[in-house]
């Protein structure tokens, strides 16, 4: 199992994305089927309009949150994989946050790095993201927000604790005082 560190596992995986999305680039200018996604055409559109100060609803088949084409505008002016590249590295934050909650909940170390390696490998979900879907944001939010739910929930169980330590020595006190 020392063979499978999770560094090495993301780094991997990070290195399999980016040949992916390449991939796809070339598959996109030489085949008849391309390799992208629809919609990435349609939040590229978007992003280039509010690039040049538009409206991203300009673009007539465009039916998502504006927040999605502004963080597509780097398309415009970087690299037309902007956004795969984003989609690909929240799809790998999804894999960091599967091990954390796995950790914050005691699964053994192993069970972790099998589970994040089932997500980060799996054709289905690296590919939705190198295609230039934005599902990998989705649940990469998703997640964050039950780290937060989790993190929130044990500081809660801490201040309780200390609350009610707190309120067990002061009546310890004054009961000791009024004896006295």
């Amino acid at each position: 199992m020392n063979s499978l560190e999770p560094r090495s596992i993301f780094l991997i995986s990070a290195i399999f994305r980016v040949g992916l999305i390449l991939y796809g680039e070339w598959q996109d200018a030489h085949m008849e089927v391309r390799y992208t996604d629809v919609d990435y055409i349609v939040f590229s559109d978007a992003a280039s309009l509010m690039a040049s100060g538009h409206s991203p609803y300009k673009r007539t088949t465009y039916r998502y949150s504006p927040l999605l084409a502004f963080l597509l505008i780097p398309n415009s002016f970087i690299s037309r994989s902007w956004g795969k590249f984003l989609f690909s590295a929240s799809d790998l934050f999804v894999g960091l946050f599967i091990r954390i909650i796995l950790k914050q909940r005691k699964v053994p170390d192993h069970l972790c790095t099998y589970s994040m390696l089932i997500w980060l490998f799996n054709p289905f979900t690296f590919t939705i993201g190198t295609r230039g879907n934005c599902e990998p944001i989705v649940c990469a939010m998703i997640l964050w927000i039950i780290i937060c739910l989790i993190n929130a929930d044990s500081r809660s169980d801490k201040k309780q604790k200390m609350i009610t330590e707190n309120a067990k020595n002061e009546t310890e006190r004054l009961t000791t005082k009024l004896k006295g």
